[in-house]
């Protein structure tokens, strides 16, 4: 759902809807009949390899003189509350979030980019009884250190449960700068 913590909440129309808006707090509004309403997304749901679910993004169904179009909330908010300078083709959600569609959360990108930034995310390894094996600035630097980078974001996805033996984790770079005094 649209996360609302921003405090002053600021509609725009949707470009070729003209009978919706959209808001920089990821809500979608009808202007149709006689009272605006404010639209419920659908989100697919995905069953992963080890029986958990990850919903995909939201998405609303919208109508342009009588031809119905499926449209991605965050790429509505993004076209209306965000410059995309150098043409990005995608928009990424900053927490990776799907559900997040705040304007604060998103951001133009290429998939090149958002792959990128996830492989310079810190990260750290935990064994079987807890402790913390290592802690590594990115999936490059465990990658030096012998481990398989796409192993390891197997495990970070959820499509793996562990990789030789060990539990993945994202960690923030504050938190890697924290606990390992590199900053």
């Amino acid at each position: 759902m649209a996360n609302t913590t921003t405090t002053t909440v600021i509609w725009k129309s949707v470009k070729g809807f003209e009978q919706y808006e959209v808001s920089n707090t990821g809500l979608v509004k009808s202007l149709k009949g006689k009272n605006p309403r404010i639209m419920k997304p659908r989100r697919k749901k995905f069953i992963k390899k080890d029986g958990s679910v990850e919903l995909g993004y939201e998405e609303l169904i919208l109508n342009n003189k009588g031809v119905q179009y499926s449209k991605l909330v965050h790429r509505l908010v993004a076209m209306a509350f965000i410059e995309n300078h150098d043409n990005k083709p995608e928009v990424n959600h900053i927490d990776e979030d799907k559900g997040n569609n705040s304007v604060e959360n998103l951001e133009w990108g290429t998939r090149v980019e958002r792959s990128a930034k996830a492989q310079s995310q810190a990260i750290l390894s935990i064994d079987e009884f807890g402790t913390v094996e290592k802690i590594y600035s990115s999936m490059n630097e465990g990658g030096r250190d012998g481990y398989t980078r796409s192993s390891i974001s197997y495990v970070l996805s959820g499509k793996r449960k562990k990789y030789k033996d060990l539990e993945w984790y994202k960690i923030n770079n504050n938190v890697y700068s924290l606990l390992t005094g590199k900053y």
